[in-house]
């Protein structure tokens, strides 16, 4: 059976700066890793843009004080598994910040308040529940671009960006719905080509 290949945070892969706030600098050492466990480095807060694109991570684990994930930060990956719920500072999640991986499952930080535009796009993710987050108010352009999606649960009073090039695509045709309908909060399902609205 093949080991996974599992970061230890050492200066082997990574420079940080003076009070361990930001990664600096990444290591060619560091390529091909497929874990990434920074859980433990609660000073980290903020993951840069673009700091670790186009790699070979399955599943990471952010420390609890983060507070930024930057634009196309896990971007062009293998993650499957997104848990940020322990993430209690985060508050905004940028534009293709986990743009094209392989996420089925995404839990979400309970204070998350901004989910910015392609955010999700391209992943694997067919139940996207959201009706725990009450502090969530917008989620911008296409966040949710290009999944599977069968059920979304979600809140009333969130800002849902619709746009009118994808109109086929799954999440923006509930965006445009979610819009329409009066009654915002719900159980969302999509059903012979169209979602449907039932109670939480």
């Amino acid at each position: 059976m093949r080991k996974s290949k599992y970061l230890v945070l050492s200066d082997f892969y990574f420079l940080f700066n003076d009070d361990l706030t930001e990664i600096k600098y990444i290591k060619s050492l560091f390529e091909n890793q497929n874990i990434l466990d920074l859980s433990r480095f609660d000073k980290l807060k903020n993951i840069r843009n673009d700091e670790f694109k186009n790699g070979y991570l399955n599943f990471i684990y952010l420390p609890k004080n983060i507070e930024t994930i930057g634009e196309y930060a896990f971007s062009e990956n293998q993650i499957k598994i997104s848990y940020l719920s322990n993430c209690i500072n985060l508050k905004i999640i940028k534009d293709n910040a986990f743009k094209n991986n392989k996420i089925k499952e995404l839990k979400l930080p309970k204070n998350i308040e901004i989910i910015k535009g392609w955010a999700f796009e391209k992943n694997k993710i067919e139940i996207l529940d959201l009706s725990n987050y009450t502090k969530l108010k917008e989620i911008k352009e296409l966040s949710f671009l290009d999944n599977p999606l069968k059920r979304i649960k979600i809140l009333n009073n969130i800002e849902i960006e619709y746009e009118y090039y994808y109109e086929n695509d799954l999440w923006n045709k509930f965006a445009k719905y979610y819009n329409k309908s009066e009654k915002k909060s719900g159980n969302y399902k999509y059903e012979d080509n169209k979602w449907q609205w039932y109670p939480l």
